[in-house]
């Protein structure tokens, strides 16, 4: 089993919660009523984009320098 790093960017909701997306990733989103569930929930979004791409035969992307 490969293991990635990925860039997730957290922040809350206007209308309370948490939402998370991985730039590298388009698409890649998450949501949560903590920080740790919307944590929890961007690393299974993370990991069901990299088997959708990879069952596609696509390339897996790299994270992306955000600096």
């Amino acid at each position: 089993m490969r293991r990635y790093t990925y860039t997730v960017l957290l922040g809350p909701k206007d209308d309370g919660g948490y939402r998370a997306h991985c730039p590298a990733l388009p698409g890649c989103r998450a949501y949560g009523n903590t920080k740790k569930e919307t944590i929890q929930n961007i690393k299974i979004s993370i990991s069901h984009k990299l088997d959708l791409l990879e069952t596609k035969g696509k390339p897996i992307p790299r994270d992306h320098d955000l600096a």
